[in-house]
C-alpha cells in the first residue's frame, strides 16, 4: 500500500510545475543557487505569482521565503533561504525538488548524495549527542519554576525575578563603563566627533557599494564587431568568475521572450568562446555591427540577452 501511495502522489506531482536545485558549490546561499528559473516564471501566471513563497516538507514542517526580482532575475531572499538550507541541513551534492501546488505554495523532497530520499527530519550537523540531555533538563527546570508560580507554594519564583534584575542591572552598568571607556579613548587620540561620524558614513557608504556589486546579477557587455558574428569570446573577467570548467551547452533568451537558442560554451586553454549555434543566434536575432548587447547570467548555463541598437 505504501508503495502504491508513494506512487500515486508521484504522478499527481507530475501535472503540477516543478524545478529542481542541486547543491554545488561552496556558497549554497548565492544568487545563482536563489534564483527561480527563468522558464518556471514565464509559466507562472499573475494570478498565480506572490511576492512570498511557503515551501512545505512533507513531514510537515514549512518556511515562508520573500521573493525579490533584480531586472527580470526573480529570486528567494538570503534570508529565508538560509534558514531553510540551515533547518535540514543540506549539504554538497543534495538534491531538492519544489512542487508548485498554487499561489506560490511548493512542496519539496530531498534527496541525499546517495540519491535516496529524506522522509523523516534529519538533526542539524550542530547538534550534539549530549544536547538532548541538556534539552530536557532545561524543560524539567522550565515546568518546575511555572509550577511554582501558578501554585504559591515556593518563593523560587521571586528569587528568580530577583537574580534576573540584578543580571539586568549589571549588564547595564557595564554597557555604561564600556561607553564611557569608548569617548575618553576618543577625546585621548585627539578625534572629534564629527570626525568619527565622518568616518562612519564614509564606511557605510563603501560596504553598500560592495554589497551592491556582490549581491548584483553577474553581467557582462560587448559591443557587436564583424567577428563577433561568427563565435564570441567572452570578456576574462566574467570568464574567471561564471564560466564552466568544461565545455557546456547553454540557453540564450531573447530579453523580450521572442525565443531561446543553444550556444556552445567551449572551454580552450586560450578563451572561452560561444562557437556552435552563436551564428545562428547572431542571424535570426538578429544582431547588427555597432550593437551594444547585455549579458545577464539567470541560471548557470542560460543568459538573458537584451540588445539597445546602434543609431
Amino acid at each position: 500500500m505504501g508503495k502504491n501511495r508513494g506512487f500515486g502522489r508521484i504522478k499527481e506531482e507530475r501535472k503540477n510545475l516543478s524545478f529542481f536545485k542541486i547543491f554545488q558549490g561552496a556558497d549554497l546561499s548565492s544568487e545563482c543557487m536563489r534564483a527561480l528559473p527563468y522558464s518556471f516564471m514565464k509559466s507562472i501566471s499573475s494570478r498565480e505569482f506572490t511576492y512570498k513563497m511557503v515551501i512545505r516538507a512533507q513531514w510537515g514542517s514549512s518556511w515562508e521565503v520573500a521573493i525579490s526580482k533584480n531586472p527580470r532575475f526573480h529570486y528567494m531572499d538570503k534570508l529565508g533561504w538560509s534558514q531553510f538550507v540551515s533547518d535540514n541541513a543540506l549539504g554538497e551534492n543534495e538534491f531538492v525538488t519544489f512542487t508548485h501546488t498554487g499561489h506560490m505554495c511548493f512542496n519539496v523532497n530531498f534527496f541525499e548524495q546517495n540519491g535516496k530520499e529524506l522522509v523523516v527530519p534529519r538533526k542539524p550537523p550542530s547538534m550534539a549527542p549530549s544536547s538532548g540531555i541538556k534539552k530536557e533538563e532545561g524543560e524539567s527546570s522550565y515546568m518546575n519554576v511555572k509550577k511554582e508560580d501558578e501554585t504559591g507554594e515556593s518563593v523560587g519564583g521571586v528569587e528568580l525575578d530577583a537574580r534576573k534584575r540584578k543580571a539586568v542591572e549589571s549588564k547595564a552598568s557595564k554597557m555604561k563603563k564600556s561607553k564611557s571607556k569608548k569617548v575618553v579613548t576618543s577625546v585621548e587620540i585627539g578625534e572629534s566627533s564629527r570626525e568619527a561620524e565622518y568616518k562612519f558614513k564614509t564606511s557605510m557608504k563603501k560596504k553598500r557599494k560592495i554589497e551592491k556589486v556582490t549581491n548584483g546579477v553577474p553581467t557582462f557587455k560587448i559591443t557587436v564587431r564583424k567577428s563577433y558574428l561568427k563565435f564570441l569570446a567572452i570578456p576574462k573577467r566574467f570568464e574567471e568568475k561564471h564560466a564552466p570548467n568544461e565545455s557546456k551547452v547553454f540557453t540564450i533568451h531573447h530579453s523580450e521572450g521572442k525565443g531561446s537558442w543553444k550556444v556552445l560554451c567551449l572551454v580552450r586553454q586560450a578563451r572561452t568562446i560561444f562557437s556552435s549555434g552563436w551564428s545562428k543566434l547572431a542571424r535570426e536575432f538578429p544582431l547588427n555591427i555597432g550593437d551594444r548587447c547585455t549579458f545577464q547570467l539567470i541560471e548557470p548555463t542560460e543568459l538573458l540577452l537584451t540588445i539597445k541598437k546602434d543609431r
